[in-house]
């Protein structure tokens, strides 16, 4: 790459870098802090645009592109039944941020980072998010938040502002980060204390727990098998039967908390609408984010129940089914597959903590549409871009 003028490189580095903290700081906390991230990142995303080292891009980043490229394609060839016209191609922005991330965090890892910058990075990262975790619990006891100065009547852990579903699933994948790390603390010591990592791990764990929600409990317990999935395949079988035995111990003691049966057959019910959605338009489906503008007329041609409940798929796989067709789905397929054989075939610590990750995204976005929703997507597209970067690339 050709050397970049000292004012234009500590321009650049001081924007990636403050993108970064800003994701650190707000991927549990602030949507608002969140695209002030994407917006420090544009200037290097558009710089390196033309000097990023393609050649070396992994297929997950080309798989992840081509799923953007399908999802606008889904609106455009949709807008004969687009409530919002082409409104939702703009939402296809966190999939290209996903991917025009890679050049300017893997030059700023490889040419700026530095151990005392990821220490800054982590623990404004847990102590932002153990935050809205504490915030929340009292919120939940209290009935008051202390934040936004509202009462609250949530019988459910739902974080800093009030979102249950979007905070659980973002919890799900910051405890799986937290594990991993606990478990490779030997590896990551001289970036942060180990007994800093225990307490915090302790209180996002309970914080998770009281968000009774299902789809990230699962998602989680299903993620933690897999830091032994490389290396000791009998520990890996040993740990799923014994935290079969915990989830079913979690659930049972949870009990009416999240025994529910009408949002069960709401969500099946909007399994079933995107099925018949695909089944009409098979190619690109509805187009992205508009399945859910038309879910309850789907409902009421094909006699599906549950008509008064509508909105998104509720899951990952039947929200790309319905909205973006069989095309959609297998790019996100492949996208999926591809970014777990990489970091399966890696051993530095970030892809070590990028399986298990992985995994809790794809299982709890079976009963969650993440994909569709920006405060996940947030989280999920900075976790795939810091994936593309070998951690062995920074200084010490």
């Amino acid at each position: 790459m050709e050397k970049i003028n000292p004012t234009l490189e500590k321009t650049l580095s001081y924007m990636t870098y403050g993108s970064l903290m800003i994701l650190a700081l707000g991927l549990v906390t602030s949507t608002t802090l969140l695209a002030l991230s994407h917006i420090l990142i544009i200037v290097p995303a558009i710089y390196f645009l033309t000097r990023a080292d393609y050649k070396n891009y992994s297929k997950s980043a080309w798989a992840l592109l081509a799923m953007t490229f399908i999802i606008i394609i889904s609106v455009l060839v949709n807008q004969d039944i687009a409530i919002n016209g082409y409104k939702p191609i703009f939402k296809a922005k966190y999939f290209l941020f996903g991917f025009l991330a890679i050049a300017p965090f893997s030059w700023y890892f490889k040419n700026n980072l530095n151990k005392r910058k990821i220490s800054w990075l982590l623990y404004a990262f847990f102590i932002a998010t153990t935050f809205a975790t504490i915030v929340g619990i009292y919120s939940k006891y209290s009935l008051f938040n202390p934040v936004t100065l509202r009462n609250v009547s949530k019988d459910r852990n739902a974080g800093l502002f009030g979102m249950v579903m979007n905070y659980a699933h973002n919890m799900a994948y910051f405890q799986i980060i937290i594990t991993s790390l606990v478990f490779y603390r030997k590896e990551i010591q001289k970036y942060i204390n180990s007994y800093f990592l225990y307490i915090i791990f302790a209180i996002n764990s309970m914080g998770l727990y009281l968000t009774y929600t299902r789809g990230a409990w699962l998602g989680f317990l299903v993620g933690i098998p897999f830091l032994f999935f490389k290396n000791n395949k009998k520990w890996f079988a040993t740990i799923i039967v014994a935290l079969a035995i915990l989830g079913i111990v979690v659930y049972s003691v949870a009990g009416k908390n999240v025994i529910r049966p009408q949002s069960d057959q709401e969500r099946l019910s909007q399994w079933q609408a995107a099925i018949m959605a695909f089944k009409e338009r098979p190619v690109f489906g509805y187009g992205y984010l508009n399945f859910e503008q038309h879910s309850v007329e789907i409902k009421k041609r094909y006699n599906i129940g549950q008509i008064q409940f509508g909105g998104h798929a509720h899951s990952n796989v039947f929200e790309m089914l319905g909205s973006t067709g069989a095309l959609g789905l297998i790019a996100f397929f492949f996208w999926i597959t591809l970014w777990f054989l990489e970091m399966y075939k890696r051993t530095d610590v970030i892809a070590k903590t990028a399986l298990p990750f992985i995994v809790v995204f794809f299982v709890s976005g079976l009963t969650q549409s993440t994909i569709s929703l920006g405060i996940n997507l947030f989280f999920i597209m900075a976790a795939y871009s810091i994936t593309q970067i070998n951690i062995r690339n920074i200084k010490n």
